[in-house]
């Protein structure tokens, strides 16, 4: 009886923790929520037994599943903010990082060297135009390198910078003419379930995350970008709220059994 109780208590807390988490991150930028899948133990089954006479032997909370739901758009009028609507993913690098992450967080702004970068600093990975000229993503992405806005080269001052819809990144410097300065793609996976978290919207390709493709932003199997606009969670604060007030009458209700559990085996041994 004791373990039974103790498994309802468990996997109360667990379901709390995930809510609670989903809750403090409403308002982060491309945060997914996750939610919590529970099972139920019992004895084992025989070629006879009958269904309703199976006794369950406690719950046990299963692994946690994200949801890919679509976020709503936050108009923040930023020439590099940049949402996508649909599936993908951006591609990004720690400073030190070997390989990429992805982040669905299109806030982007440029470092002191031109670099385009995240809010926490890490570098859009993309391919920067050669000679003013927009190159082809290839298929394997082996080509991609962190996006810089060639700010040091040239002697009039960045007048205006604008991503387009299909990823194409322009620049004009002082009173000249906008000029190709890179292309950000979008990345997409076969299985983005896969994806380990790694906090702050990024996560990092797994083996369980499956294939890797690569595309430009509208073409066919991939979202269109939003200029201008961030996606936001997609977390329901009244829903999970819910689910709060669901998981603390769970915890409650086995927390008063075990005490009545705990009273009758101490009037028991008396």
């Amino acid at each position: 009886m004791f373990s039974i109780i103790k498994s309802g208590m468990d996997t109360a807390l667990q379901e709390l923790s995930t809510i609670s988490n989903n809750i403090s991150n409403a308002n982060s930028t491309g945060f997914k929520k996750t939610s919590v899948m529970f099972s139920e133990f019992y004895n084992g089954r025989t070629p006879h037994g009958v269904e309703s006479a199976l006794v369950g032997l406690g719950a046990n909370a299963e692994v946690s599943r994200r949801s890919d739901a679509q976020g709503s758009l936050i108009e923040m009028g930023g020439a590099l903010d940049a949402a996508i609507v649909g599936n993908g993913y951006f591609m990004t690098q720690h400073p030190d990082q070997v390989g990429y992450s992805v982040t669905r967080n299109g806030a982007f702004s440029l470092d002191s060297e031109g670099f385009l970068v995240t809010q926490d600093g890490d570098f859009v990975l993309g391919i920067n135009a050669v000679n003013e000229n927009f190159l082809n993503l290839g298929v394997d992405g082996t080509e991609l390198e962190r996006i810089q806005v060639p700010v040091k080269d040239s002697n009039e001052p960045l007048s205006s910078i604008s991503i387009g819809n299909n990823g194409d990144i322009l620049a004009a410097f002082g009173e000249e003419f906008e000029v190709p300065v890179a292309t950000l793609p979008l990345t997409i996976f076969s299985n983005p379930s896969g994806l380990k978290q790694l906090g702050s919207g990024k996560y990092s390709p797994t083996d369980l995350s499956g294939k890797v493709f690569l595309g430009n932003p509208s073409s066919p199997g991939f979202g269109d970008l939003e200029t201008g606009y961030v996606e936001g969670s997609n977390v329901d604060i009244t829903t999970e709220m819910t689910n709060m007030i669901r998981a603390q009458q769970q915890f409650n209700g086995a927390a008063r059994i075990m005490q009545t559990n705990s009273d009758m085996i101490e009037k028991m041994t008396r």
